[in-house]
């Protein structure tokens, strides 16, 4: 019995210990959780190749480099999780705002004063740590949605500064509100001098490599969409079909063109931003959506157009910017770009390559239909699509690329979609009924007309 109750006594101690070490694991796993996410943020990172190394020094030791590998990949994981803990901080507060400036554009209301407020709310949450600035611009918001004149007056051109961005307080977003109004040269009743900044060589220079070379660990940004976005409006107004209001240095273009060449990636064909890491060496990385904007805005007329097409299809599993996912799904916004990509590499793709992109975008149509498009016409409002000018305007764009409503765009497939010309009526129908009083319900509309 004396045995027993020894052995019995034994045990529940094994039981002690186990639950107690089990405590301890879980404990210090809450404590850490943080770092341990960061840890595998930074292994699926490195695992998708998206960044080219840094040449090797002579005299650097295999340990070496690797340690810096592992760092550059830690300090770029805080990039993420830093956005996530600001979407955790606000977007109880923003969504709601959001929510109400949709239902007011589906009853045709114009908010485009908000929806300026908002643009600049979304990059300072995504890319910035000015959580101070942040909580100011939601009040602003918040503010906005009561101001009526202000609402109409945003669409207008501001006498300050000669741009079409009231409400806005950043020169990017500033520019990329006021590309299509520069092509517009009746519209125009003050000069842009917004556009000073940028308009001899060395000031663009200046500013594309202010964005393009990102000291990310000490400021805490990632400059991507500034970079993103300032390229592509620039490469618009200087590659227009038509004379903008606007005297640009005449060497500009090609100066522009020269940045675009020295920027490329030769061994991928794409671009992207150069992350300077905590020594001051530079890491490249790839990027399919600032690619698309390259490829898109100058016309399909850049070197590797093989070479692109072959690096988005193997950036399918990837996420945005990089790759063509979104938070593990697909998106209109990033299958647009993809399809764009396609179309203008298509006369230099090899059988194989062709096969391949012909799936992908079959996969993405089938997305499209089935998870995004709804049975009234209209497309659903997404994490990266999150208004409904967006959310309508990718989901049109996407499907006139694939060439769903008409024969002539499908440079894919051979294969006929019956339904295509009834779809396109349904969502211009819906579209119609909402109004056009939203810039991207606008776009959209004037999409689906092409494709009559």
């Amino acid at each position: 019995m004396a045995f027993k109750s020894l052995k019995g006594k034994k045990n529940r101690n094994r039981w002690f210990v186990f639950l107690a070490i089990l405590l301890l694991l879980l404990t210090a796993g809450y404590f850490n959780r943080v770092r341990l996410e960061r840890v595998i943020i930074a292994i699926s990172i490195s695992r998708m190749h998206t960044f080219m190394p840094p040449p090797q020094l002579a005299a650097e030791s295999s340990w070496s480099r690797f340690w810096g590998e592992a760092v550059f990949y830690w300090d770029v994981s805080e990039l993420r999780v830093a956005r996530e803990r600001r979407l955790t901080l606000f977007n109880p507060e923003l969504k709601p705002l959001v929510k109400d400036i949709v239902k007011r554009q589906a009853a045709g209301d114009g908010m485009s004063y908000s929806m300026h407020i908002y643009r600049e709310i979304r990059w300072l949450l995504n890319f910035t740590p000015d959580t101070a600035e942040t909580r100011k611009r939601i009040a602003d918001l918040r503010r906005s949605l009561s101001e009526l004149q202000e609402q109409k007056l945003a669409d207008g051109q501001q006498p300050a500064d000669g741009s079409w961005a009231r409400g806005i307080n950043v020169w990017y977003l500033k520019l990329y509100y006021s590309v299509d109004h520069l092509k517009d040269s009746a519209r125009m009743a003050y000069r842009p001098a917004f556009l000073d900044r940028v308009n001899a060589p060395d000031k663009l220079k200046a500013k594309l490599d202010s964005d393009l070379y990102d000291n990310f660990t000490k400021t805490g940004i990632f400059n991507r969409e500034e970079l993103d976005e300032t390229f592509s409006a620039m490469d618009r107004l200087l590659f227009a079909g038509k004379p903008i209001g606007f005297a640009f240095h005449p060497q500009l273009k090609n100066a522009l063109r020269d940045y675009v060449n020295r920027w490329q990636n030769p061994a991928t064909g794409c671009w992207g931003q150069w992350l300077v890491d905590r020594k001051g060496r530079i890491w490249k990385m790839d990027d399919m959506a600032m690619t698309f904007h390259i490829v898109y805005d100058l016309h399909g007329q850049v070197s590797h157009k093989d070479k692109i097409a072959k690096r988005v299809l193997q950036l399918d599993d990837v996420e945005f910017p990089t790759g063509i996912r979104f938070n593990g799904h697909y998106e209109n916004h990033l299958n647009w770009d993809v399809v764009k990509i396609f179309k203008y590499a298509w006369p230099s793709l090899d059988t194989a390559t062709r096969r391949q992109a012909g799936a992908e975008i079959s996969k993405l149509l089938k997305w499209c239909l089935s998870e995004s498009l709804q049975p009234d016409g209209s497309f659903k409002i997404s994490d990266l699509d999150d208004t409904m000018g967006d959310a309508y305007y990718y989901g049109v764009s996407f499907l006139a690329d694939a060439g769903y409503f008409n024969a002539k765009d499908r440079f894919w497939t051979s294969q006929g979609f019956p339904g295509g010309a009834a779809l396109r009526a349904k969502i211009e129908a819906k579209i119609k009924t909402v109004g056009l009083s939203d810039s991207g319900m606008k776009d959209a509309y004037d999409v689906l007309e092409g494709v009559k």
